[in-house]
């Protein structure tokens, strides 16, 4: 593709190429600076590439932190070396991963954790805006105490915290593995497509249900355009699962998804989803979550745990995007034992 531009040559200017990909309606856009030099020797053969020039902006925050790279997951996507020779019991696997759920909530409320959350904010043309990173003790409720609402609280450690975390820090990852918890699995589309690895494991991928094929004359449309591994919100249902709020307003948020679960042991290796729409009172455009879940073993109690060992929070709004990265480590298990003795009096 190629085209002419007629740029004024009074002072530095930006040329913005956009392009839109027809198929999925998705946008993207790139500003290219250009100064009154760059025109001075006339325009490059055809044959030449012309050499723009580098803008350098210093990235804020820690010089010797990795950058973190914008690479939100597709949960529509192919799945890689996806196999459907063996056939997936859907109900079987959403028992298994049931139980695995209740287990995560039984005991969410008795650990905490050391948390590094590294925050990374570009502008709309992708140009490292601000950089920050703290760390926190970090536990969880769920119980009686919350409503049987999920509640978060994060400590900042003394002399790792960044005040300016606390108005963007990203709360709820634990929310995502409760989408298979019993009493929330019917506000989900699913379906069990077959087997798949996941760090050396084997894992049931599930996802979407097929749609009904349309007929009346019509070709199906699942031979056309096959609905996308994922599973996802059911339409008319309000979601239960995330939600985002401002000062006057709460937002329900359609989420959809694709889920690695063990074969042998029903649980949730990976998670990965997608909002099914963006918000527009948010300024918000898209949103992607990737969650890896480890045991943890706790030698104290002689038990292993399931627990979220890393996430990255890919957020896109009008003007902005940000990445967030969760990290866990230190985990301590904690229980309260109490025993009552009853006694005559004296």
């Amino acid at each position: 593709m190629s085209g002419y531009l007629e740029v004024p040559k009074a002072g530095t200017r930006r040329v913005r190429i956009a392009v839109l990909d027809i198929d999925t309606g998705l946008t993207g856009a790139l500003d290219i600076p250009v100064r009154p030099e760059d025109f001075e020797n006339g325009a490059a053969p055809p044959a030449t590439a012309a050499i723009l020039p580098t803008i350098s902006v210093p990235r804020k925050g820690k010089e010797n932190a990795p950058a973190l790279h914008w690479d939100p997951p597709r949960v529509d996507a192919p799945v890689p070396s996806l196999s459907e020779a063996l056939p997936c019991a859907l109900p079987n696997v959403l028992k298994q991963a049931g139980e695995r759920a209740q287990e995560l909530v039984d005991h969410l409320q008795n650990f905490d954790a050391h948390e590094q959350i590294r925050y990374e904010q570009n502008d709309s043309v992708g140009t490292p805006a601000a950089y920050w990173a703290a760390n926190f003790d970090y536990s969880v409720d769920f119980g009686e105490r919350s409503g049987h609402k999920l509640r978060e609280t994060r400590t900042p450690l003394a002399g790792t915290h960044d005040p300016r975390l606390s108005a963007i820090m990203g709360t709820g990852l634990p929310a995502l593995a409760l989408i298979f918890y019993p009493a929330l699995q019917g506000d989900y589309e699913m379906h069990c497509k077959g087997l798949a690895q996941w760090n050396g494991q084997l894992a049931w991928v599930v996802w979407g249900r097929k749609p009904k094929p349309e007929r009346r004359g019509k070709q199906m449309r699942e031979m056309r355009s096959p609905r996308p591994p994922l599973f996802q919100q059911i339409k008319g249902k309000r979601p239960r699962t995330v939600s985002m709020a401002t000062a006057r307003r709460v937002y329900p948020v359609n989420l959809k998804g694709r889920a690695w679960i063990a074969a042998d042991s029903g649980q949730v290796l990976h998670l990965e989803t997608n909002l099914m729409s963006g918000i527009v009172e948010l300024e918000l455009q898209t949103s992607a979550v990737s969650v890896d879940y480890a045991p943890v073993t706790f030698q104290s109690q002689n038990v292993q745990i399931w627990l979220p060992q890393s996430a990255l929070v890919y957020t896109e709004y009008f003007t902005n995007s940000t990445i967030v990265q969760h990290t866990f480590s230190d985990f301590r298990l904690f229980s309260i034992q109490t025993q009552q003795v009853i006694q005559k009096p004296k």
